[in-house]
This record gives structure tokens, C-alpha cells and sequence, in this order.
């Protein structure tokens, strides 16, 4: 009978250190987005933006997949095994390891980027292969961040094993300050007035001086347990993790794949680039929240096998809940586009045209926004289970498709970074799709008419406050254009976002939209 008692310090541990991560991650992700409205006001929508932009997809590749935890599922199972059969001296062996040889790994593939750069520039944008200007200036930007690769992931495999040890502060805290310090620099350079071209050369030099603090901060908190002793021994855990973080980590990594592949498509036409990429963070934003709730939350629950119902019930209403929080935001971006990216980047050397871009593709990514959190809610199922092979596959088929789309897009002759945006919102209904019909396939997804009700709802709320926002949007025209005072422009937009949270609330609640959401049953 002491079980229940027991177990109630180590939920109320789980339930802190959740929340520890969640507002690290919720706080990098506002000051990342703070980031990117004044790289927009320094280096608005050019040649020079594009060129910056594109090199700095790479480092945010591997920031979104490593530093926020990507190497937590391969490393921590296998390090915590090592540690209860043989001992932590063991476990700190194959950590040392672990870093050794991903360090020389990492100094032999920076080596190699910074000698053939301008072929790594187009292997992220092709198109630059016609703007010789543009690739140049991507190839100098390329070779200044280039260092951040081997600072950060090292600094991500030493975060796993502070999280294998239970110390998730600082880990998670670490890309929040990597942000701080760009936001910083962009102050800077924005009081002294520096010109684009300086400015993007002083930014893609700060992107690795951010990858030496996460180190640096990753270090001082290791001294606590002590550092492990760096090893190239090869050894048969590491065979082991090599086999099963490859799969993971790529099938983790599928929705980054998919946006450099989008970046490819946008490279045949200056200016879209960034107008893709202010889009994409724009759209990260609701994706990153609903992410951390799938993370936080929903997998260890289906990890641990902790609902009553089964993982059937638990997924039914983690989709029920990521759909809830998905569509509305769907909503506001398809029918705010405009006014969104106006007052959040129209400022500076970012104008009418560059809106204009970026505009069309942030409504294209929204209509994928809910087949986005659709697959990253299926895929936790296989992760909870260790078994990457479908999320992987489904990865592929989304590649697959941004690719095809892509061509069609480029041979129809439209908006670049309008067609790069729904190529990558085809990819995310092609994964969710190949996931859900797998998960009905097998049994492990039996949709219940509460959930269905729920999603339904949902669906009909958002209806309802679409229809709100665009007669609103009529009435505040005048005091959300762009000649206006920015501080009127952003009352009018905010005005526009709580009257739509609201009216989806309202009706929502009405219709049933929130029946089926908790995730955990009341007891009794």
C-alpha cells in the first residue's frame, strides 16, 4: 500500500522538471522569434538577407534537433543500461567515448565545410549557382558558422548525459542563451546603423560564439558530477548507439529536412529565401508550443504507460489536444497572413514586396500546420516504444514529396517561396497520413466518438472564428497599415488575436471542443 505514496514525490519530480523544460523551451523559442524580426529590420529581404539566411539553415538544423534534445532518445537508455549493469565508472567510460569520437567526427566534416563551402551553399540552395554575388556571400557567411556544428553537438551529447543524470536546468536553459547573445549582437549593430553586408558578416561570427557558450555553459554544470574522460576507443556500446541514434536522430529531423529541401525550391528567386524563412519562424512559433506539450507530456505518459485507458486512449486524446491548440492557430495565420507579417517585419530595409512573399508563404504553411502536429503527435507512439523505422520512413515519403511538389512549383513559374511553403505543407499531410493509417493498421489508434466529437468541434469553432476575424480585419484595415504608428498597429493586431481566441473559445466550449482533452482521467 505504500506504492501510491511512494510514487507521488517522483510524479510531483516529473511534473517540475517538465515544466522546467517546457518554459526553457517556450523562452528560446520568444527570444529566437525577437532574433529574427531584427534580422528582418536589419537585412530585410535582399540578396544579402538570402545569402545569410540560407548559410544559417544548417546551424539551425542542428540547433532544433540536437541542442533541444535530439540525442536525449539514442544516448540516455543506453548510458542509464551501462550504468545499472556495470557501474556509473562504465557509464562515465562510454560517455568519454561517445564525445571523442563524435569530436574528431565533427573536426573532420568542419574541415571539409570550410574547404568546399560554396558546393555546401548549393547543396542548401541551388539556385545561388545563378547568382554569383549571392553564393559568394553565402559560402563567407557558410565558413563563419561552420565552428558552431562541432561546438554545439558536442555540447548537446554533454547535455544528454546531464539529463541521463537528472540535471535538466541548464541543458534546457542553453539554447535560450545562445538566442540572448544573437538578440544582443543585432541591438548592437542596429543602434550603430552597420550596413547589411557587415552586418550578416558580424552575425554568422556570433552564431559560433553562441555554439562556444552552450559548450561553455554545458561544462561548468558537468563540474558538479565531473567531466567524463574523452576516449577514441571504439567499443561495442558505441556500435550500439551508432545503429539506433542514426535512425532516431534522422527520423527526428524529418521536418528540418523537409524546410532545406523548401529552401532549395525558394533559391531561383532573389528575395525568397527570407521571405520563406521569416515565414517558417512564424509558424514555428504555435509548432514549437504544441511540441513541447507532445514532449513534455504526452510521451513520457505513453513511455511509461501511465494512463489507465492505454496508449489507444492516451493517443486519442493527445491528437484531440494537439489539434484543439493546432487549428485555431491554423486559422490565424491563413487569415492574418498579411497583417501578422506587416507589424511583426515591415520595418527598415523589409518592405511592401518582401511582405507581400512572406505573406503568401506563412498562409501556405499554415494550412499544414495541423497535419504537422498530427505527425508529431503519431510519431511519439514509436519513440515511446524505441522504434524509429516508420517515423523514418514517413520522414522519407515527406522528403519525397517536398521534392516533387517543388519541381511542379518551379516548372508552374508562381511565387517561389509561396510554392516552397506548400510543397512543405504536402510533405507534412503525406507524413501524417502514412502514420495515422499505420497506427489503425495495427490496432494501436482506435478513434473514439468522444474524440472525434471533439476534433470535429474544434474544427467547427475554428469556423466560427475565421468568420469573426475577417470582418474584423475589414474594420481595423486602416489601423493596421503600414504608414501607421507601430504601436496603433500592434493594438490592432492584438485586438484581432484575443477577439479570435476568444470567439474560438466561446464557441468552442459551446459545441464541445474540450470534452476530451485532459489527459489524465479524475480518479474515482
Amino acid at each position: 500500500m505504500s506504492q501510491p505514496a511512494a510514487a507521488a514525490p517522483e510524479t510531483s519530480r516529473l511534473a517540475r522538471d517538465s515544466a522546467v523544460v517546457g518554459a526553457a523551451t517556450v523562452a528560446s523559442r520568444l527570444l529566437g522569434f525577437a532574433r529574427d524580426v531584427l534580422i528582418a529590420r536589419l537585412l530585410g529581404g535582399g540578396p544579402v538577407a538570402d545569402a545569410f539566411l540560407a548559410a544559417l539553415r544548417l546551424p539551425n538544423l542542428v540547433r532544433r534537433v540536437l541542442g533541444e534534445g535530439g540525442l536525449n532518445a539514442p544516448f540516455v537508455p543506453l548510458y542509464l543500461a551501462i550504468k545499472g549493469e556495470r557501474g556509473a565508472a562504465e557509464a562515465r567510460r562510454f560517455a568519454g567515448e561517445a564525445t571523442g569520437q563524435l569530436g574528431l567526427l565533427l573536426l573532420i566534416l568542419v574541415a571539409l565545410g570550410e574547404l568546399f563551402a560554396p558546393w555546401l551553399v548549393l547543396g542548401l540552395a541551388g539556385g545561388f549557382a545563378d547568382e554569383p554575388a549571392t553564393l559568394a556571400f553565402a559560402a563567407r557567411f557558410t565558413r563563419l558558422m561552420l565552428p558552431f556544428l562541432l561546438l554545439t553537438t558536442l555540447a548537446a551529447l554533454l547535455a544528454a548525459l546531464l539529463n541521463a543524470e537528472k540535471r535538466f536546468a541548464v541543458a534546457a536553459l542553453a539554447p535560450a542563451l545562445m538566442n540572448a547573445i544573437l538578440l544582443g549582437v543585432l541591438l548592437a549593430l542596429y543602434l550603430a546603423g552597420t550596413a547589411p553586408e557587415d552586418a550578416a558578416r558580424w552575425l554568422a561570427l556570433s552564431v559560433s560564439v553562441t555554439g562556444f557558450a552552450h559548450l561553455a555553459m554545458i561544462l561548468w554544470a558537468l563540474g558538479g558530477i565531473g567531466l567524463p574522460r574523452l576516449s577514441l576507443r571504439w567499443s561495442p556500446e558505441m556500435t550500439r548507439l551508432l545503429r539506433t541514434g542514426g535512425a532516431t536522430l534522422l527520423a527526428a529531423s524529418a521536418a528540418q529536412l523537409v524546410l532545406l529541401v523548401a529552401t532549395q525550391i525558394a533559391s531561383v528567386e532573389t528575395g525568397a529565401v527570407a521571405a520563406l524563412y521569416y515565414a517558417d519562424r512564424v509558424f514555428q512559433l504555435p509548432l514549437g508550443f504544441v511540441g513541447v506539450a507532445m514532449g513534455t507530456v504526452v510521451l513520457s505518459d505513453m513511455a511509461l504507460s501511465a494512463d489507465r485507458d492505454g496508449p489507444d486512449a492516451m493517443l486519442g486524446r493527445a491528437l484531440a489536444l494537439g489539434l484543439a491548440l493546432a487549428l485555431p492557430a491554423a486559422t490565424a495565420l491563413v487569415a492574418l497572413a498579411e497583417p501578422i507579417v506587416s507589424v511583426l517585419f515591415e520595418h527598415g530595409r523589409f518592405d511592401a514586396a518582401d511582405r507581400a512573399r512572406t505573406a503568401a508563404a506563412l498562409a501556405a504553411f499554415g494550412i499544414g500546420l495541423p497535419f504537422a502536429v498530427a505527425a508529431k503527435v503519431f510519431g511519439q507512439v514509436y519513440f515511446a516504444r524505441r522504434n524509429p523505422r516508420l517515423p523514418l520512413l514517413s520522414g522519407g515519403l515527406a522528403v519525397l514529396v517536398t521534392v516533387l511538389a517543388g519541381l511542379v512549383s518551379i516548372g508552374g513559374g508562381g511565387p517561389a517561396a509561396q510554392g516552397a511553403a506548400l510543397a512543405a505543407t504536402l510533405a507534412f499531410v503525406a507524413q501524417a497520413i502514412l502514420l495515422g493509417v499505420a497506427l489503425l493498421r495495427d490496432g494501436t489508434w482506435r478513434p473514439t466518438s468522444g474524440n472525434l466529437r471533439a476534433v470535429a468541434a474544434a474544427f467547427g469553432a475554428s469556423l466560427v472564428m475565421l468568420a469573426l476575424l475577417l470582418w474584423l480585419h475589414g474594420l481595423l484595415a486602416s489601423p493596421l497599415a503600414p504608414d501607421r504608428p507601430l504601436l496603433q498597429r500592434v493594438g490592432a493586431l492584438g485586438l484581432l488575436c484575443l477577439a479570435g481566441f476568444a470567439a474560438y473559445a466561446a464557441a468552442g466550449w459551446v459545441m464541445g471542443a474540450f470534452g476530451a482533452l485532459p489527459l489524465r482521467k479524475r480518479r474515482g
